[in-house]
């Protein structure tokens, strides 16, 4: 199994992508600390893994909250005793165009979905560097790279993810690997539950004509974790079925 005696730590990790991809990485030999807002959902993840045959364990974790990030990095250490793989994947998007958006949820964007990722990679570090096969796995988004209306903080932060992979990968090359995912559209809860109308124009936008599935990710996260991509580094890997082209 390509991920065999590794261990990996995945933010919201409770659904969608997340979710998938502590499946898939438990799949392939990996333990996995699973850190998420949503108790419930993490631990039922964390429960289907162990029925088949994984190792994994659910801690509920703020991302926002350095001593959450604190609290999950000595979780893992303290359980698996060594750590290999950061999937910084955490979200949030309060919705609103520039001129509208307040402070508050342009801020509350920003400390989740690209403060967190920094603090997070910060925090492991340390213990990355003691790994023979250190990675860190930044979810950005297509909209790192092409417009999304009415999205402005989001947007914002998903470049900045970008921008902070290509930063990481250079400082920690070359011991750790620092790499991003850009999915397009893809069926997690937060995109299906987008009004009907505003679902089939996306999907009509993209090439393949349909929404991309959580396991799809995954395949492509666990590949990135793996000795199969040792010369991927500082970059950002699209996965949207086309969209992008256009």
């Amino acid at each position: 199994m390509r991920l065999e005696g590794r261990v990996a730590i995945i933010t919201g990790a409770a659904s969608g992508i997340g979710r998938a991809t502590a499946i898939r990485f438990a799949a392939d030999g990996a333990a996995v600390m699973i850190a998420d807002i949503d108790r419930a959902g993490g631990e039922a993840c964390a429960r289907e893994i162990s029925a088949a045959g994984g190792r994994a364990l659910f801690v509920e974790t703020d991302v926002s909250r350095e001593s959450d990030l604190r609290a999950m990095i000595d979780a893992a250490l303290q359980t698996y005793g060594r750590l290999d793989i950061l999937h910084n994947n955490a979200f949030r998007n309060e919705a609103g165009a520039a001129a509208d958006i307040t402070a508050q949820d342009w801020q509350a964007t920003l400390d989740v979905t690209l403060t967190a990722v920094w603090q997070a990679s910060k925090l492991v570090i340390p213990h990355l560097l003691r790994s023979p096969a250190g990675v860190i796995l930044n979810t950005a988004s297509v909209h790192s790279i092409v417009g999304l209306t009415n999205s402005a903080a989001y947007q914002a932060a998903k470049g900045g993810v970008l921008s902070l992979t290509r930063a990481l990968a250079l400082e920690l090359a070359p011991t750790v690997r620092v790499v991003a995912i850009l999915p397009g559209s893809i069926a997690t809860p937060a995109n299906l539950s987008v009004p009907a109308d505003e679902h089939r124009h996306f999907v009509s936008q993209v090439p393949l004509a349909r929404m991309g599935q959580p396991e799809e990710i995954a395949d492509v996260a666990a590949f990135l974790a793996s000795d199969e991509a040792s010369y991927i580094t500082g970059t950002g890997i699209v996965v949207d079925g086309g969209y992008t082209t256009r």
